[in-house]
């Protein structure tokens, strides 16, 4: 089983599972038939329309259903694929189903740019299965777009997403012990919420239940807060957590 770590700015190490080839074919198959079925929904609308409109010849509707069916495939295959991925943070139906994501190689969630380069490499050579090939024998799984587009397919535990964000500031250990002016000197940056997220979603895979990475946040907020590091827990992370995005 291939990971990949990243060291944050934070100075935090976070590993990624690395999706294999069987998983990412496996995804693909079932996002390949969903494409198979907007076409067809497409063709059919289209045809439909053009019912009632008076062709020269039957070669004429033949000729145009044929060229849109080309057409509208091209489109479906190149554009899916972007749209879910910039829609679905970074996946795809397929890639849902399995527990598949999509990310740069610096953690952070994949954009528009990168997005267009891995998908339109993926039009032009995986009809011929060079990404197969190269999913199969590159260090990081990767195919050409990935390689193009700096991205990795990380794994993820389906149908688990780590610990409930549910619990609040008080019900931290040590929290109760900051004043209200220091509570309000907890502000997490967008990179942070994202890597905190991260580290929720992992914490119950790990061989140590996150006790190491814990410490390190800890180490990291303090240095930040310029509080005490016993202060910052997962209940106090989760609660700010909350906070920024909303839900109080």
């Amino acid at each position: 089983m291939k990971t990949h770590i990243i060291l944050t700015p934070a100075n935090i190490e976070i590993e990624y599972r690395l999706a294999g080839a069987g998983s990412r074919l496996a995804a693909f198959v079932i996002d390949f038939f969903l494409q198979i079925i907007f076409c067809l929904m497409l063709a059919v609308v289209i045809l439909f329309g053009i019912y009632d409109y008076r062709f020269a010849t039957l070669a004429d509707v033949e000729g145009f259903a044929l060229g849109f069916l080309i057409i509208s495939w091209f489109v479906i295959y190149f554009c899916y694929f972007i749209v879910c991925e910039m829609t679905m943070n970074g996946q795809s139906v397929g890639k849902k189903l399995f527990g598949l994501r999509v990310i740069r190689d610096n953690g952070q969630p994949i954009e528009f740019p990168q997005s267009l380069a891995r998908n339109l490499f993926r039009a032009v050579l995986d009809i011929l299965y060079i990404g197969l090939f190269f999913i199969l024998f590159s260090d990081k799984h990767k195919r050409i777009g990935d390689m193009v587009a700096g991205t990795i397919v990380v794994a993820e535990h389906y149908g688990k997403t780590g610990p409930s964000l549910r619990p609040v500031i008080n019900s931290s250990k040590k929290a109760g012990q900051l004043s209200t002016e220091q509570l309000s000197h907890l502000t997490l940056s967008l990179e942070e919420q994202d890597l905190l997220q991260t580290y929720f979603a992992r914490k119950m895979y790990l061989p140590d239940d996150g006790e190491k990475l814990q410490k390190q946040w800890a180490k990291y907020f303090s240095d930040k807060w310029q509080i005490d590091a016993e202060w910052i827990d997962d209940a106090l992370l989760t609660g700010l957590l909350q906070l920024n995005e909303g839900d109080y």
